[in-house]
């Protein structure tokens, strides 16, 4: 159980795995996106189809309260007429009226609550659906732009809300105001001045209820939110369990799922605490009341006052006692449905907003295209496109990490406003703020502290006082079996280390060590004057920049190490056609993998004065000068392919190549309609695909992801999916697939052959299995296009055989485009194109031989794979 005491008030966060999230806690009531008054027309809307049966069974309900209001009435009669006078007969004959009335009540009650709870079952029925289906219709760029789990939370979290309204609740709101009226009048009737009394309380309520009403809303639309961020961090977890256990974060995954639950836990115990506030006070208020109505009453009584020919008889105390009770209780009620409204008007909007949300690939109303008459030549002109991950309004959409909100809060500024200047100067102040020795032993080791330890030292001295960081940092490096030299822990412990000589990093010809000592292997580059110090290269003039010239200098000189081009090859990995070419430089001891990347980028966002600068190596100028156009022009355009032109004509094999982020999968989801371009148009046999619709364009394409999906289910039901069953000769046509694909003998192999149960993944498959059921199932929609995006990227060679095999004859006939990292998939394709990542566009084109004789992009990636395969 949560220390409610120690985290009450309390920001909490939800940080899931990469991505860091803003205040959970939005400040101040949250108001809703739409308009009360639109939601409800959207919700009488579902109704109407019920109308009938809900004004029916809502009208047994209306009796059942009239009859309810009306009892009090009766046991006046019974005190006052049967009791007091000992009449036995009427006594009997009133009695049995209250029980055939109290019985009919209850089976009027129980019908009309039965047949709503079914009739708001029905509603709820149809407005999953429609959600389903809206999902359904959405691009792909919705899905970009708003979290899976907020999204699963809509249709199920919210929808249940909604049906807490629509099933009954709205009848009883009714049946609670017609009892509130009756009440009135029956106390007037029987006596006017104690009726007066009671009235009083009727302001009190009146403005509770107005509060509770202003107060809830927003504490109830935070819930609902905060619901949807526990939502997607199960699912986030769930979805990457294997990597949460492969990195060893089972702990810091729960930690994330404990700050987000503990987020939920605070909103629905502010309002538990809103609730527990109001219900008890409006109690004591009726208690006051219904004492003091009694007093009067029984005053009254005891001194025989009449007036305007009303007595308060003992049969009318007791009568008003049971109105007051009834009294009160409507306005309980109604407080209780306020809440039940607000959040279901909460959920509401959320549910209605979803529905309500414009497909950004509407369909034409008339398609220009048909499937007989389509051959499958494409052609790109002048396209340009960019993914959109942010909106103005979000509700729940996905924003760049940087700026991720989180239950409605405000935008999240980034960490370090000012970029990498402003985390070198926090981290410059830092070190500043600690005593010298530890600043000067921090400073010497930064590149040489193993990682585990800095690491931990990152983590623990996050947020925390000054006065306390020294301390944190002596027990973290003794922890390890380190001191800082000349400490009082060293000293205390002469058998810790106060070095960390095993970790040090290499040394390279012209570069300078930490300690401003030269290595004797060459001269210092001309930044550098002979005792390792430069004037014009200090803390300010770079900015905050936390590194001396010495370690610039290794920077600098580990850079040019990493862009020579033996060095290079060594130094990365061989990422395939795919791959940058610039993977984390492996290195022993432990320490910090050096990216040449991650360089380049700190370096371009250095201001680094230009005396300095010129006397970086010619490549490392280059190097960084590039960068920083590179990082101009993702600032400015954000475009992942712009004024691309191309031509696949139909029957043409193209394959596509280029590296990680050059646009190759965008460039075939553009063809498959999953999103619309920014400019430009994409033509299929000289038609705009946008004058094509959606089902008509997709019927043509035949599409085998790098990532299979196969649904839980039989393997004949993921292989048919899509298809008519009425279509004559599915099931032969399925087997013939099979056998071309070299399945059948695996599927038959199984014990319930083509029946057999595949789990969620298909995990109780091979990936190479999957690949190949994914390759069957586009081919039984005889698709005129044939996509195949790194069909193979995952499978062992034997499968990738398989594939290839059936790949050069299914596309005969067919235009098919393939991207693909592996040769033996690429170079008997009719043509290749090759993406630039930073041009975003087609840089080259032509045949595999053509491509290598042209001695360009293609050729360096091609030798980037270090491939013993002759070709």
């Amino acid at each position: 159980m949560p220390d409610l005491k120690k985290n009450e008030g309390k920001k909490a966060t939800y940080q899931p795995a990469g991505v860091k999230h803003g205040p959970m806690f939005a400040q101040g009531p949250v108001s809703l996106d739409h308009e009360r008054k639109t939601i409800w027309s959207w919700i009488f809307g579902h109704l109407s189809e019920y109308k009938g049966r809900y004004i029916a069974f809502g009208a047994f309900l209306v009796i059942s309260s009239l009859v309810m209001s009306f009892s009090p009435i009766i046991s006046q009669v019974i005190i006052d007429q049967a009791i007091i006078p000992k009449k036995f007969t009427l006594l009997m004959n009133f009695s049995l009226l209250y029980l055939v009335l109290m019985v009919g009540t209850g089976i009027l009650t129980y019908i009309g609550m039965f047949n709503m709870q079914r009739v708001g079952q029905n509603i709820i029925f149809n407005i999953r659906n429609e959600l389903m289906e809206k999902l359904q219709s959405m691009s792909m760029s919705y899905f970009d732009q708003h979290l899976s789990g907020d999204i699963i939370s809509i249709t199920t979290n919210d929808v249940d809300q909604l049906n807490n309204l629509v099933g009954s609740q709205l009848v009883q709101i009714i049946t609670s105001l017609i009892t509130l009226v009756f009440n009135i009048i029956f106390m007037f009737i029987l006596h006017p001045v104690l009726a007066l009394i009671a009235l009083v309380a009727f302001p009190i309520y009146v403005i509770a209820t107005r509060v509770f009403k202003r107060v809830v809303t927003g504490a109830f639309k935070d819930v609902r939110k905060k619901m949807s961020n526990v939502t997607s961090s199960i699912q986030e977890n769930i979805a990457g369990a294997k990597v949460v256990q492969a990195f060893g974060q089972e702990k810091k995954a729960a930690r994330e799922f404990d700050q987000a639950n503990m987020a939920n836990y605070q909103a629905s115990f502010k309002v538990r605490k809103i609730m527990s506030t109001f219900f008890p006070l409006i109690g004591f208020i009726s208690s006051i009341l219904t004492a003091l109505v009694l007093y009067v009453g029984g005053w009254l009584n005891l001194e025989g006052i009449v007036i305007l020919g009303f007595t308060a008889s003992p049969g009318t105390l007791s009568a008003f006692n049971g109105f007051l009770a009834q009294f009160f209780r409507p306005f309980m009620t109604l407080m209780q449905f306020q809440q039940i409204i607000e959040s279901a008007m909460a959920a509401s909007d959320r549910v209605y907003g979803l529905l309500e949300e414009e497909s950004e690939l509407p369909d034409p109303d008339e398609s220009q295209s048909g499937h007989p008459e389509s051959s499958g030549t494409i052609e790109f002109k002048n396209v340009s496109f960019g993914y959109r991950f942010n909106h103005d309004n979000n509700g729940g959409k996905r924003e760049p990490p940087h700026i991720q909100r989180a239950g409605g809060a405000e935008p999240m500024k980034p960490p370090f406003p000012g970029g990498m200047m402003e985390m070198m100067k926090r981290a410059r102040e830092f070190l500043q703020s600690l005593p010298e020795a530890h600043r000067s032993f921090l400073t010497k080791n930064m590149l040489r502290i193993p990682v585990p330890v800095k690491r931990e030292l990152m983590m623990r001295l996050m947020g925390v006082r000054m006065e306390e960081r020294t301390a944190i940092i002596d027990e973290i490096l003794e922890k390890h079996g380190y001191a800082v030299p000349d400490s009082e822990t060293a000293r205390m412990n002469p058998d810790l280390k106060t070095k960390f000589e095993g970790n040090a990093p290499p040394a390279f010809p012209g570069m300078q060590a930490m300690q401003g000592q030269q290595d004797g292997a060459g001269t210092l580059p001309r930044a550098m004057n002979a005792d390792g110090n430069n004037p014009a290269l200090n803390m300010q003039g770079m900015g905050g920049l936390p590194m001396n010239p010495a370690m610039l200098d290794r920077v600098v000189a580990m850079l040019d190490r990493m862009l020579t081009p033996a060095t290079s090859s060594m130094g990365t990995s061989g990422g395939g056609m795919g791959g940058e070419g610039e993977g984390m430089r492996a290195t022993g001891g432990g320490r910090m993998p050096v990216s040449k990347k991650g360089l380049l980028r700190m370096l371009a966002q250095a201001p680094i004065p230009k005396d300095i600068f010129e006397g970086f190596p010619e490549r490392v100028q280059e190097a960084i000068n590039e960068e920083r156009v590179l990082m101009q022009h993702e600032q400015s355009s954000g475009y992942v392919l712009r004024n691309v032109n191309a031509t696949i004509n139909a029957g043409q094999t193209v394959a596509i190549v280029g590296e990680t982020g050059a646009g190759k999968t965008t460039f075939i989801k553009l063809i498959s309609r999953f999103y619309d371009v920014n400019d430009g148009s994409i033509m299929l046999d000289g038609i705009d695909i946008r004058n094509i619709k959606k089902q008509e364009l997709r019927d043509d394409i035949g599409m085998v992801p790098q990532d299979s999906f196969l649904f839980v289910g039989t393997i004949r039901e993921n292989l048919l999916y899509g298809m008519d069953p009425t279509i004559p000769g599915l099931e032969t046509k399925m087997l013939d697939i099979s056998k071309f694909l070299g399945l059948h003998n695996f599927i038959e192999a199984l014990p319930d052959g083509y029946d057999t149960m595949l789990k969620e993944n298909a995990s109780n498959i091979s990936i190479g299995q999957r690949q190949l059921m994914a390759f069957a199932r586009a081919l039984m929609t005889d698709p005129i296009i044939l996509i195949l995006d790194e069909a193979t990227s995952s499978v062992d060679p034997y499968t990738e055989t398989l594939i290839q095999d059936a790949l050069d004859r299914a596309r005969q006939g067919r235009t098919t485009i393939i991207i693909a990292h592996r040769l033996s998939t690429i170079k008997n394709a009719d043509k290749i194109l090759v993406l630039g990542k930073d041009e975003h566009d087609i840089i080259e084109r032509g045949t595999h031989e053509e491509l290598l004789a042209l001695d360009g992009k293609y050729k360096r990636l091609l030798e980037m794979q270090r491939t013993d395969t002759t070709i």
